[in-house]
């Protein structure tokens, strides 16, 4: 998401706005520790002041509410599921076959690196208040959208049996969390590493022709 957009739903009073963002990103790096240890509920303003090392004062510099930690937490988060696709030049891989893989794996990888995180997510992202919710929700569905064009991509090049691409998109960002959601179980059977890749193969059983 672009800073415009979260200066529009977070207002400040401070002026750089490169400050703001640094600010608000040593906030959300301190806070998603606590709330993944303690929980959102459990956490105070007093708790996230001594985590990131500034005044309870100069908090409010940058935040108006408890909530708006919790946003930033998972504003933050969701722009390195998106930035890792572009940072590893996903886009740019001819092959669709390929390029569906590649994107697995590093989403996969990325979830195993950051486990808590996604439990954190998809047990609190009910607590944001509705214009946060919105804005969290249209982040998701940009990921969704990423696959959903891979997907179209392998079909106009004849690789890919998919006839509902958007489903399909929607099933496969759902898979990226299961180590994170049933690792508990399915770690009993398999190493992260087997999950991972019984996932991709999984997929690539019901997109390649």
């Amino acid at each position: 998401m672009k800073s415009r957009s979260l200066q529009k739903v977070m207002e400040t009073q401070i002026k750089s706005s490169e400050l703001v963002q640094k600010k608000r990103l040593q906030i959300a790096m301190g806070a998603s520790k606590l709330f993944i240890k303690k929980g959102y509920a459990q956490t105070s303003i007093r708790d996230i002041s001594k985590v990131t090392g500034l005044t309870i004062g100069n908090l409010y510099d940058y935040i108006t509410r408890k909530e708006d930690v919790l946003f930033l937490v998972f504003e933050v988060f969701h722009s390195i599921w998106t930035n890792r696709l572009e940072e590893e030049k996903v886009f740019e891989i001819e092959d669709p076959i390929k390029q569906l893989e590649t994107a697995i794996r590093k989403m996969l990888e990325l979830v195993t690196s950051h486990r808590d995180m996604v439990l954190l997510m998809y047990t609190e992202t009910k607590l944001l208040p509705k214009e946060f919710m919105k804005i969290i929700l249209e982040k998701e569905s940009g990921l969704v959208e990423c696959f959903e064009n891979i997907l179209k991509r392998g079909v106009e090049k004849g690789v890919f049996k998919v006839k509902h691409p958007f489903l399909l998109a929607n099933t496969i960002v759902y898979l990226l969390s299961m180590e994170a959601l049933r690792g508990w179980n399915l770690r009993k059977h398999y190493k992260v590493e087997e999950i991972n890749g019984h996932i991709i193969e999984f997929v690539k059983h019901f997109v390649i022709r």
